[in-house]
């Protein structure tokens, strides 16, 4: 593939829109969408689509059908993740409600208040917004939190809240700021998500801890807790390692090893093999949607009687199939994606960012150009993935890059003892660009190339430069502040080991994993003779927002995979 081609392909494949259904504004249908260009709130009203918001957004709040706007949040400072708050109504008018100078984290509403967590360099604190447009900082959380629905009596939200890295709890608040921590069992993982008057929805692990959720209700007058039933039994029998309740529309995404499966009352409702982004229900029809690793998004639309059509459709690219696969690896199952080429060849081990996130059956802007550029894809789901439960998530607490590692070594291994790469490589964005660091580093001798994205080089560097949401993270991650654990795990301590040609891909703007450790550990590449390209982008953060941002992350990845190709064949 010529460079040229190279380059058309890209800009076809990254301008294939993403679809998130979030819900309803009276009875618009409102998703959000990568249409124009850029992450946006868009609605479908009469049977087209509208593009509500102006420009490009980081995040939204989740709509309340009886209101005719949503909130949302915009980075003002050029990637940094400085935010403002705004609204979008159903005409596409947008107001800006309050500039906090903050990181906000997490965003709900009522349709007259507006609640929100931000993080400071120093604190994250829970902020309410009146409807006169005053602001009230409310108390100061604990960093990892976020706020998930509010009423006009009640504020919810969840998260490591008793200081226990390996469990998670919710918080109960009035509008007042006084605020109770709960948990229907200590050491259990509950989010709270969802009020409907003095009821408050819950997913939680703690009848059957690390292994599967289900749903409760908080019942908060009565301070009892009830297990949520259904009419219909095929949820039952599906046992959904993960799944999401909306009790307005007794819709549940119910999830396991990779995919997704819709449920209305616990009736399993007809839907493609794949991951199921978002549903709702608008009159006698039900939305919802939907991707796969070889599909890209769609809007479907269900009615009663169970036919399905695609109301917002999208290009298909004809990739071929996804293989799901566990492999073992220190007696642990891990749970793996492998997309092949047509020949074997040359091999990217796929690895994820988070770490407290996974690669699912779901269309994926950082894998699909490349099996479109010829290359085979293994992606394995390492212990700290999500999606198989909070015991193997939790795996990685106090291990980041040990036995994480170990398990995309696995990976590694399995691409060439099963003949699928003649080369092999590791490439990741955000941890999955720190995994590509590290394992070039501590496994020179496994890999023939690496391709490193928005990658951590230094956590004792990265700990110092971030504000306190992220400060928080790598306490949580290694199970507190432990400095000589940060360091032995960091890519940097093994530099002069690199063997293999490096890519670095890094954002100018990026803070989350900032710049500086980056550069100094591409300073010591230099100075240890290491081959490597290192690739800067101007004015960018760590999230992508437009398409551009995904071209400027791929387009040199890509062009650094093709001059390998051709120095190998020669």
């Amino acid at each position: 593939m010529k460079y040229s081609e190279l380059v058309k392909m890209l800009e076809e494949v990254v301008g294939i829109p993403i679809f998130a259904v979030l819900g309803k504004l009276k009875d618009n249908l409102i998703f959000l969408a990568t249409t124009e260009g850029e992450v946006n709130i868009s609605a479908l009203t009469s049977g087209k689509v509208a593009k509500l918001t102006k420009s490009p957004i980081a995040s939204s709040a989740r709509p309340k059908s009886n209101s005719d706007f949503i909130p949302f949040v915009r980075d003002v400072e050029r990637g940094k993740e400085i935010h403002a708050i705004y609204t979008v109504n159903l005409k596409g008018e947008e107001f800006e409600v309050f500039s906090p100078n903050l990181r906000v984290t997490s965003l709900a509403y009522d349709g007259k208040r507006i609640a929100f967590t931000g993080s400071s360099q120093t604190e994250t604190s829970l902020y309410l917004i009146e409807g006169d447009g005053k602001v009230h900082k409310l108390f100061k959380i604990p960093p990892f939190s976020f706020v998930t629905d509010i009423n006009d009596k009640w504020i919810t939200g969840f998260g490591v809240l008793k200081g226990n890295p390996r469990s998670q709890e919710f918080f109960l608040a009035d509008l007042n700021g006084n605020i109770e921590i709960l948990t229907p069992k200590d050491g259990s993982f509950t989010y709270a998500y969802y009020l409907m008057g003095n009821k408050v929805y819950l997913i939680s692990d703690f009848e059957n801890p690390g292994e599967s959720f289900w749903i409760y209700i908080y019942n908060i007058e009565g301070k009892t807790y009830d297990k949520v039933q259904f009419p219909f039994k095929d949820i039952y029998g599906y046992n959904p390692v993960e799944l999401y309740y909306d009790p307005e529309d007794s819709l549940i995404i119910a999830k396991k090893d990779g995919e997704s499966k819709l449920f209305d009352n616990g009736k399993l409702v007809n839907t493609p093999r794949g991951t199921i982004s978002g549903a709702t229900k608008l009159g006698n029809y039900i939305f919802f949607s939907h991707s796969s690793l070889t599909s890209p998004y769609k809007v479907y639309r269900l009615n009663s009687e169970g036919k399905i059509e695609v109301v917002v459709n999208n290009k298909d690219l004809g990739i071929g199939e996804a293989e799901f696969i566990k492999l073992k690896s220190d007696n642990i199952e891990v749970p793996t994606w492998v997309i092949k080429s047509k020949t074997p060849g040359i091999t990217v081990i796929y690895v994820h960012g988070g770490p407290w996130g996974e690669v699912d059956n779901s269309w994926n802007l950082l894998i699909s150009p490349l099996i479109l550029a010829g290359y085979n894809i293994i992606a394995p789901n390492f212990r700290g993935s999500t999606g198989y439960g909070s015991k193997f998530m939790f795996m990685d607490i106090g291990d980041p890059g040990g036995g994480d590692l170990r398990d995309v070594i696995k990976a590694r291994d399995y691409a060439i003892e099963s003949g699928i790469a003649t080369k092999v490589g590791i490439m990741g964005y955000s941890y999955g660009g720190y995994m590509t660091l590290l394992a070039v580093g501590k496994e020179a001798e496994k890999w023939d190339f690496g391709i490193a994205g928005a990658s951590v080089a230094d956590w004792v560097e990265m700990y110092d430069l971030s504000d306190s949401m992220f400060k928080e993270f790598m306490r949580i991650l290694f199970n507190g502040k432990n400095k000589e654990l940060m360091k032995e795990r960091s890519p940097i301590t093994y530099v002069k080991n690199v063997k293999v040609p490096l890519c670095i891909i890094h954002s100018q703007n990026d803070s989350r994993t900032p710049l500086s450790p980056v550069m100094r550990y591409v300073q010591e590449l230099h100075k240890e003779g290491k081959s490597f390209e290192l690739h800067v982008i101007l004015n960018l953060g760590h999230a992508i927002y437009k398409i551009s941002d995904a071209i400027d992350i791929l387009l040199p990845a890509l062009i650094f995979l093709k001059k390998l190709e051709s120095q190998w064949t020669v």
